[in-house]
């Protein structure tokens, strides 16, 4: 607020107690991050921003974002990072710049709480005052997407919201120091440029008063948009890749991203404005689940409208569904929505007293609907790194050497990031080598991954073969190798889709990994107890028929069995007496077309969009034994075939 509220209200009860909730909420906040970060669950993103803030603490002030590979301020310009970088100093840990994040979440609720109490106490009696100002404090803490979106990792566009914030609140009381607010939104770069281009449209909107601010505000936006593409500041989104499709309708995706530039673009969507229409169409479940829970009206607020336009456009005409997905890319709306949202209130509650409290209720009790159905969905979604793999991964961590390069799995990269030479593992690919020392740590199965199971098997297998790597760290669901690099080496490939992976890689709750001697002789070896000596060796494939393959040798019996992780169904299953010695056991499967809409999730109008996995199901191969009998598994192979595959391989 403007100061308090002058008289001694209900208006000023609910302020106060709305900032100590507020409060309270920031002390969850960094509790919630200070779990991320020790458990891991910090990915690629983290990453980019956490080795330039690292590299700038220790004097590199043009540092190179190995992530990417290229000079980190092309990333977006985020010129934010080297202010931020003296923290490094105060606080050396990954959990800090996280600490900036909540921190800047909260203050930008607090900024917009105090907006909307102003709007709701300059318009009405105290007592519908207080009442439109509790709804807004729920609409603001009930957005289930604020926690999912510092739950991703660490990105400037939510210390750029609360920037913003400041400057259209202060462009809208005709302050001075929203001029400084300017300055620091525009260090935020690329992204936080088109932030000011909407709110000085939404000044532009408010009225006559404020018609030359807002137009100043929009040109310089403008004019910073366009400048940093020019000297191409905007590397973190080409524009050729996400929106080249919008310069040339009907083109080719290669002719479109060759011809993509910021007027070309400009021009596309002028002449083909059916094409952003079905765009945003095509995304409209997602377009409502970013507006809803902040009160939807309020998107009508002259200081919301824009600005909301803009994030939705950004964000929604970007190719693909990952940009518009409820997180840290709407934060904007999450928060100036609720403002708009008791200014129009204000104005319905003046006409129509009874049916703007109804109205005011109704919004209130859609946003805890929207928390309920998707805050406790936060944890398994975010959280994907278990305590026992979190624990192995800061003994690994301990081990790496200062000036090792370090390959990881992108869904747990973050943590190693302070550090020169770190890069992610997506999947099959080229990675660069620029040291010495190289540690590889996979965890497929750990974190939010994209690298499937067996491309991260057969890259294990590769090093610790004929890499001559040494296997390090083998467990819950960790493996790390130290590999020293044949001289001039320079890059490795991660494997594609291999048919074939290591017994010793899918080890289960009954086996361990026997990795004594040379790895061509590396087993999975039961351990005594029931259960699964093998499993997690799985591959993500088409519908069709395959033939499953291990070569197991075991003193009693055993048998293999074939699942669709996907569906939970188990396909195929092979009971087996002993051995008599190490035999190739063959099982035939037989995977259906399955229609799925792995995209729709929630609960009926409190549903969202999430971005599919890829196409195909996941087929895990298993070897499951009694106990107590002697079970070693090699090799284990899935290949695409006919049911009469298995008539020459023990079957």
């Amino acid at each position: 607020m403007s100061g308090q509220p002058a008289a001694p209200s209900g208006v000023r009860r609910v302020y106060v107690a709305g900032t100590v909730l507020l409060g309270c909420e920031l002390v969850g906040y960094l509790l919630w991050s200070t779990l991320l970060a020790s458990r891991f669950a910090l990915t690629w993103d983290f990453a980019i921003y956490h080795q330039a803030w690292y590299l700038i603490a220790h004097g590199d002030l043009d540092p190179f974002d190995t992530v990417e590979g290229y000079a980190f301020w092309a990333n977006h310009a985020e010129l934010l990072v080297w202010v931020l970088a003296p923290l490094y100093w105060i606080w050396p840990h990954a959990a800090t710049l996280l600490y900036v994040q909540d921190l800047s979440v909260v203050g930008a609720e607090t900024v917009a709480f105090s907006w909307l109490t102003d709007i709701a106490a300059r318009s009405l009696g105290h007592r519908d005052a207080a009442c439109l100002a509790a709804v807004g404090f729920v609409l603001l803490a009930a957005d289930p997407w604020i926690l999912w979106a510092i739950s991703f990792d660490f990105h400037l566009e939510i210390v750029a919201a609360l920037l913003a914030l400041l400057v259209a609140r202060d462009v809208a009381r005709r302050r001075r120091r929203a001029a400084l607010w300017v300055v620091l939104l525009l260090a935020c770069g690329a992204v936080a440029a088109t932030y000011l281009v909407g709110i000085g449209a939404g000044a532009m909107l408010a009225g006559r008063r404020w018609r030359w601010a807002g137009a100043s505000l929009a040109l310089l936006g403008v004019l910073a948009v366009v400048a940093l593409t020019i000297v191409h500041g905007d590397r973190g989104v080409d524009l050729g890749t996400y929106y080249g499709y919008l310069a040339a309708a009907g083109q080719s995706a290669p002719e479109a991203h060759a011809q993509a530039g910021l007027a070309r673009l400009l021009a596309g969507v002028v002449t083909h404005p059916a094409a952003v229409g079905r765009a945003l169409w095509a995304k409209r479940v997602d377009v409502w689940a970013a507006m809803a829970p902040g009160g939807l009206v309020g998107t009508v607020f002259p200081w919301a409208l824009p600005l909301v336009a803009v994030v939705v456009a950004s964000n929604g005409l970007v190719r693909g569904d990952a940009f518009l997905e409820p997180g840290f890319q709407d934060i904007a709306i999450y928060l100036l929505v609720p403002v708009g949202t008791v200014a129009v209130l204000s104005r319905i509650v003046r006409r129509d007293r009874r049916a703007g409290i109804v109205v005011a209720m109704l919004l209130a009790a859609d946003a805890l609907a929207w928390a309920a159905v998707w805050v406790p969905q936060v944890p398994t979604h975010w959280l994907r790194v278990s305590a026992p793999a979190a624990s192995t991964l800061l003994a690994v961590e301990e081990r790496i050497g200062p000036g090792a390069e370090v390959l990881a799995s992108q869904g747990i990269l973050g943590r190693f990031s302070a550090r020169r030479d770190v890069r992610p593992i997506f999947g099959p690919g080229a990675l660069a080598i620029d040291r010495h020392v190289v540690w590889v740590v996979v965890a497929p199965a750990q974190g939010v991954e994209t690298q499937g199971l067996a491309s991260a098997g057969a890259l294990l297998a590769a090093l610790v073969g004929p890499r001559h790597a040494r296997l390090v760290v083998d467990a819950h669901g960790i493996w790390a190798v130290r590999w020293l690099p044949a001289p001039g080496t320079r890059s490795i490939v991660v494997p594609g889709h291999p048919a074939q992976l290591p017994g010793w890689y899918g080890a289960g709750t009954a086996g361990h990994a026997d990795t004594s001697g040379p790895p061509a002789r590396w087993r999975a070896v039961a351990s005594g107890a029931p259960g699964y000596v093998v499993d997690g060796l799985s591959w993500r494939e088409p519908a069709g028929r395959y033939s499953a393959v291990a070569a197991l040798a075991a003193s009693g019996p055993t048998h293999v069995e074939v699942w669709d992780d996907s569906s939970g169904a188990l396909l195929a299953r092979r009971d087996l007496p002993a051995t008599g010695g190490t035999r190739e056991v063959c099982v035939p499967v037989d995977l259906p077309a399955v229609r799925r809409s792995p995209r729709d999730a929630g609960w009926g109008p409190f549903g969202v969009q999430l971005v599919p996995p890829p196409p195909g199901d996941v087929l895990e191969v298993r070897v499951w034994s009694p106990g107590r009998e002697h079970v070693a598994v090699g090799e284990v192979s899935l290949r695409r075939s006919g049911i009469s595959a298995c008539a020459g391989a023990g079957g």
